[in-house]
């Protein structure tokens, strides 16, 4: 979960010239609780602004104005890993990705019992967000929970 540094914090106090708007809304909207889909999917953009939105955060990560928690960062302490908790991820960010459009991905989620039919529920989530024209957050949701794996 990406999260605010002290530089960031004084970024939006500074207000810089060096941020253009949708790095500087992304970076306000960053409240350490969602993922960076999720932050996407609450800003309301089209997906056509997907790149636009992951060049974003990149800037983001790159001038240290957020940090990702388990990384290594000031005093964080490191990602819990597990299938269980891959899962669950999963399903938080396809339900608010999605919106709450998620009935047909659900049986794919309810049947993750090991790492190979989580592999599949990925497939089927990543099909589901492309074509709702998600591409950008179809990749980001499948490196998270795959890096929530053990």
């Amino acid at each position: 979960m990406p999260f605010k540094t002290m530089a960031g914090r004084a970024e939006l106090v500074r207000r810089s010239d060096r941020l253009d708007p949708l790095t500087r809304v992304l970076l306000i909207v960053v409240d350490g609780r969602q993922d960076f889909a999720a932050l996407f999917a609450a800003l309301g953009r089209p997906a056509a602004e997907g790149p636009r939105l992951l060049a974003a955060a990149a800037t983001l990560l790159e001038l240290g104005l957020v940090a990702l928690e388990g990384r290594d960062t000031d005093g964080g302490r490191p990602t819990r890993r597990s299938l269980a908790v891959a899962r669950l991820y999963l399903m938080d960010a396809m339900e608010r990705a999605l919106r709450g459009d998620t009935a047909r991905i659900k049986p794919a989620l309810r049947a993750v019992t090991d790492e190979a039919s989580l592999h599949e529920a990925i497939d089927v989530c990543v099909r589901a967000l492309r074509e709702a024209g998600a591409d950008g957050q179809a990749d980001l949701i499948r490196r998270r929970c795959l890096e929530l794996l053990p």
